[in-house]
């Protein structure tokens, strides 16, 4: 075989491996230089338990918060800043800190309470059908003006 077959062979051989190499791996593990999707590689549940925030009318309707008003401009971060008030028993001073940040805002001038609840919802109920799952409230503080 000639030098530069022999290079091409090799080369071949080497990218035929890295293409099928993760054809070996576990279908959750995701890496270089493919990705196998690892998020779709198999059923995952969708019920999902989770804190959040959102306010009250005084006829007690429910009024969804930005993730600004609970302390980060991003939905991920704002989870993260109640999870973790409520791992340092903090839900209380959030909840204040929420309410004042309400009560500064022209657009939420209806809203009267705010709660801090945990929620378990089925993901296909709750988007598709609008169907909520149980709540168990954590906190609740009064919005003052």
């Amino acid at each position: 075989m000639r030098p530069n077959r022999l290079f091409a062979a090799i080369i071949s051989i080497v990218m035929i491996a890295a293409t099928a190499e993760p054809v070996l791996r576990k279908p959750w593990e995701d890496s270089f230089p493919l990705s196998p999707y690892a998020m779709f590689a198999y059923k995952r549940p969708t019920k999902l338990t989770m804190d959040y925030a959102f306010g009250v009318t005084a006829t007690g309707e429910r009024r969804t918060l930005t993730p600004r008003i609970v302390g980060s401009a991003e939905v991920l971060q704002a989870l993260t800043v109640i999870q973790r008030a409520r791992a340092k028993n903090e839900l209380p001073d959030l909840c204040a800190k929420i309410a004042s940040r309400v009560a500064d805002l022209d657009r939420y001038a209806d809203v009267t309470e705010i709660r801090i609840v945990s929620g378990t919802h089925d993901a296909v109920d709750y988007l598709v059908r609008h169907i909520k799952g149980p709540e168990t409230v954590r906190t609740t503080c009064r919005v003052t003006r």
